[in-house]
């Protein structure tokens, strides 16, 4: 399970953690309790052309910045309980190594497929720099350049619309600019571009990995466009290198396609180093790959990550993608480089509030249909409302089993587990791999909470007690496990042993930290107040 790296170029927001973080996390929980083996990896892209625009703005080194961010984000992820087994910063220290060897297999098994494509693009150049400027330095891309998008018109850049979610080289935007000067003239730049063989192959994969028709669309409108192609890499010094006899400038890899598979890749390599196994991407792995991003990033999944599998022999593709819209602040986008953002971090911070309780309000939330608004006032209200309402249950099962001198003898309420056997059916089909609904996981742990009597006897507490563990541990892991441990069982809920009771309890009575919510709590978090 690999989601989609996040460029260092700032914090982890509530945007990503409602988005492609928290759906991940809660799938590979579900995964988990399933009794699957999983296995998650994440990396930071400090080589994004962004990364260079913060850079140059602050007057900091590109790698500094970059892995000074890739630790702020991995602190804001864990912060909400969101954490991988391998989370690095590839081109951060002895990283390097590994992470340019996995991108030059990966590049070399293309060109050796026949898959690349040497051709010059016309790509704009700005006066931002000096005579001694080095070309690659003068080409206005990425974060650089403004442009508005050629299919819908509204405003993008760098080389995606996050109105519409195409992809476009700069010469076909309509009214290019300098973000940082003046576009000056426009030069043929050599660049590599994957050119998939076989006629849709891109399609019949998009609907092997189950694509949604909302982005299925994306993908087909690009392909109708500009066929089963796009770049791998641009002019840069900031980057991992490759080299060709048919460049005219330094060339990088692209980090919306080589670039963006290379990640995953990395993730592979690093969990089975050492163990003696292929990697799980490659092709001869039994592994099931699983990706997530948002809808800015439907194309280079779609077309560069999925294209860079397809166009040579060594890798193969992820057998299900999915993306997400984005998610509004206060009716407006949730955006890092406008500033407008409730760091993940910030409103983990905020004193005694339950993280447990804050993840399923954040997953009703999550944008897989549409994009969706966090209005701060709704979600203290929604906050408040359930804080009132599962700790209270929790702690009535809790009183009824305290009472009792041990749990031996103790049996489940076969009435209830009939009910629980049916939620969990309908949270694992709102949890399908096959139309993944996270926004709907936690109406089945709702449904057992006001399923359970005011004063439940000792069989009733127990078995409620062992649902809810099992039912809500995707959303809420630290009281689940926390009960699970408490019931007398180890590792994490499983729902093999939703029926099977414990002879013995024992440790401190479980119970939700925290408290409710005020306005004020969530105001000091809003744009403005915290520095990024």
């Amino acid at each position: 399970m690999s989601p989609v790296n996040l460029t260092a170029n700032g914090r982890a927001h509530l945007g990503h953690a409602a988005g492609p973080f928290l759906r991940m996390d809660v799938v590979q929980k579900h995964l988990k309790r399933a009794g699957h083996h999983v296995r998650s990896g994440l990396t930071t892209d400090g080589f994004e052309n962004h990364v260079l625009v913060r850079a140059a703005r602050e007057n900091i080194d590109p790698s500094d910045l970059a892995h000074g961010f890739h630790v702020k984000i991995l602190e804001d992820l864990a912060s909400l309980g969101i954490v991988f087994d391998t989370f690095d910063d590839p081109a951060y220290g002895k990283n390097l190594q590994r992470f340019s060897d996995v991108s030059n297999a990966l590049m070399g098994a293309l060109s050796a497929a026949g898959s690349l494509d040497f051709r010059a693009a016309r790509l704009p150049m700005d006066d931002a720099g000096s005579a001694a400027t080095r070309p690659e330095d003068r080409f206005c891309i990425g974060g650089w350049f403004g442009a508005d998008c050629p299919v819908c018109a509204a405003s993008a850049g760098s080389f995606f619309c996050e109105q519409c979610g195409h992809h476009f080289e700069p010469d076909e935007a309509l009214n290019p600019v300098s973000r940082r000067g003046r576009i000056v003239e426009w030069r043929d730049n050599v660049s590599a571009f994957l050119s998939i063989s076989g006629n849709d192959r891109l399609l019949r994969t998009w609907d092997d990995t189950a694509i949604e028709p909302g982005f299925l669309d994306i993908g087909k409108r690009y392909v109708a466009r500009k066929g089963q192609q796009m770049r791998v890499t641009v002019p840069g010094l900031h980057g991992l290198v490759w080299n060709s006899r048919h460049f005219n400038t330094q060339q990088i890899l692209f980090s919306y396609s080589s670039l963006l598979y290379a990640h995953s890749l990395y993730c592979g390599h690093k969990d089975t180093e050492g163990a003696g196994k292929p990697s799980p991407f490659a092709c001869d792995s039994d592994a099931f790959l699983i990706s997530a991003t948002g809808i800015d990033n439907t194309i280079p999944m779609l077309v560069g990550a999925t294209g860079c599998a397809l166009g040579q022999n060594l890798f193969r593709p992820f057998d299900r993608m999915f993306f997400n819209y984005f998610l509004r602040l206060n009716g407006s986008k949730v955006s890092t480089s406008r500033g407008h953002v409730i760091w993940a971090g910030e409103i983990a911070r905020t004193p005694n509030i339950s993280i447990d309780v804050l993840r399923v309000c954040l997953s009703e939330i999550c944008p897989e249909e549409a994009e969706s608004d966090l209005v701060s006032e709704q979600l203290v209200d929604r906050y408040n409302t359930l804080f009132d309402k599962i700790p209270a249950a929790i702690d009535r099962c809790t009183e009824s089993i305290n009472t009792m001198p041990a749990l031996t003898g103790c049996c489940v309420d076969g009435a209830m587990m009939i009910t629980l056997d049916r939620l969990y059916e309908q949270q694992c089909a709102a949890l399908s791999l096959d139309h993944l609904r996270v926004s709907q996981a936690s109406r089945s742990v709702i449904e057992w909470v006001d399923y359970l009597d005011a004063k439940p006897d000792h069989q009733a507490a127990y078995t409620w007690l062992m649902g809810f563990s099992i039912l809500a541990w995707p959303l809420m892991p630290k009281i689940t496990e926390a009960l699970w441990h408490w019931l007398g069982h180890g590792g994490h809920p499983l729902a093999a042993c939703a029926s099977t009771p414990s002879s013995q309890r024992g440790g401190t009575v479980p119970s939700i930290d925290g408290r409710r919510l005020a306005a004020a709590d969530l105001d000091r978090c809003l744009p403005g107040k915290i520095a990024a």
